[in-house]
């Protein structure tokens, strides 16, 4: 009975989360076929089956992890109907024959939960709200998505938790208290009323002053109130934990340095407009791809800044390999545009949008993911003026890209103030590999680059 492994999908790779199973036990499977979506610390993939036969056990359920080559499903010759695993297999892959009947899960969830397996698979999701779904028992047929095309993300997933309950329970058990102080703060009153009366009522006087005493109480019963309730706790996911494991380590073992430099992109904007007149949009030049030139024409320049460090020494890399930054509602993923010192503008700029587009769809290979040698992070498009990134370990810096704004400014050293578009820009450097003038030259480089644009296509 041949067994199917976690496998290894990069060097670094330690285990996978299995986010979603494509066959169920006694499906038939064939050689070359989508099995499963594996979810690494770096990318969601499907794994495909080596051998065909019948799937006749899940041993690892959707949700669950399991280390490099664990068996994960086991696969047999035969027709697999003799295989008593798919009862064990029902919380990943329901029967809808069996769903049905409990009468339990109908409080939770309509009626309509009895047939997800038959097409649950047709609803689009992202791997991350599938999985939010499954540990709260959520048929995604009742959620609205709100990504392109209706697709369901994890922002549908928490808006839906936060629409079917949120724990009110707790604020009705905590609220009665300041009844009860409100009862018994009007006994003041009284006592100073009858502070007037004749002695033998001064007498009657002090049991309010008591009262008054335990007015107090309901202050702190008020504040029980405005204490916030439980919230829903989403798992972190593989790519979480790695992005926390690594930022902490950067953070922790890096000592940073941080260098800006405004740059004047009127002559880039318009050259760049003069280059995208009649093109396809798939072959069109991004700001963020003139940037990624600059900066692989520059790094040519400036060796330690296109390095690592070690105990050993600096290793300086051969290659400019730039990493793209790209957001992701599971966390931030920097696919590799490879050998940039080679790349002309427009191949850097298909690549960028080749690797970018496969990021987004899940489709993204690990081997896309790794050699970094730099990092380009832009904030521009969220309307970001200026930012500051951490160093992906092992790479010895990072360059944070602002939004253009159109400011008035001095027209070179005249007192003419004219409109211009400016953009700043960061770097991020360890100061193990360079130090502060160094970044500074490297980043006036960059700036004269994009200021005399010209250079960038003959570069």
């Amino acid at each position: 009975m041949p067994d199917i492994t976690m496998p290894k999908m990069g060097f670094d790779m330690q285990e996978g989360t299995i986010v979603r199973w494509l066959k169920k036990p006694g499906d038939a499977v064939r050689r070359g076929e989508p099995i499963a979506e594996i979810e690494t610390d770096k990318v969601t993939i499907e794994i495909e089956a080596f051998e065909s036969g019948t799937l006749t056990e899940i041993v690892v359920q959707e949700g669950q992890s399991a280390p490099v080559n664990a068996v994960i499903a086991r696969l047999d010759g035969g027709n697999g109907s003799q295989a008593p695993v798919p009862v064990a297999a029902a919380p990943a892959v329901p029967p809808p024959a069996e769903v049905s009947p409990p009468p339990a899960p109908l409080p939770e969830t309509p009626a309509p939960l009895a047939e997800p397996p038959a097409d649950i698979g047709d609803i689009r999701a992202s791997p991350l709200a599938r999985r939010l779904a499954r540990e709260y028992g959520i048929d995604l047929r009742q959620v609205r998505g709100s990504g392109p095309a209706g697709r369901i993300v994890k922002e549908d997933i928490e808006a839906y938790l936060s629409a079917r309950g949120g724990a009110p329970a707790p604020t009705p058990v905590s609220a009665p208290p300041p009844a009860p102080a409100a009862v018994s703060a009007p006994p003041p009153a009284p006592a100073a009323v009858s502070a007037p009366p004749p002695a033998p009522a001064a007498v009657s006087a002090p049991p309010p002053a008591p009262a008054a005493v335990s007015a107090p109480p309901p202050a702190p019963a008020a504040v029980s109130v405005a204490q916030p309730t439980a919230g829903a706790v989403v798992p972190l996911s593989n790519m979480r934990k790695t992005i926390s494991r690594r930022m902490i380590q950067s953070w922790q073992q890096f000592p940073h340095i941080f260098v800006s430099i405004e740059v004047d992109m009127g002559a880039a904007l318009a050259l760049r407009a003069q280059a995208n007149a009649g093109r396809p949009r798939e072959d069109q030049i991004s700001v963020n791809d003139m940037v990624v030139k600059a900066c692989a024409v520059a790094l040519l320049a400036f060796p330690n800044l296109n390095a690592s460090y070690s105990d050993d020494g600096i290793i300086l890399h051969p290659t400019v390999n730039i990493a793209i930054a790209v957001a992701l509602e599971s966390g931030l993923m920097a696919p590799v545009v490879a050998n940039c010192q080679d790349r002309s503008l427009g191949s850097i700029a298909r690549e960028t949008k080749r690797i970018v587009a496969l990021a987004r769809e899940g489709k993204i290979t690990p081997d896309l993911l790794q050699g970094g040698t730099f990092t380009v992070s832009n904030l521009g498009m969220y309307g970001i003026p200026e930012f500051t990134s951490i160093i992906t370990p092992p790479q010895a810096a990072s360059l944070a890209v602002g939004a253009i704004r159109r400011t008035p400014a001095f027209k070179d050293d005249s007192d003419e103030v004219v409109a211009k578009h400016l953009m700043m820009l960061t770097l991020s450097a360890d100061h193990r590999v360079t130090d502060g003038a160094e970044v500074a030259r490297f980043l006036n480089d960059v700036k004269r680059l994009l200021e005399q644009p010209l250079a960038l296509l003959v570069g």
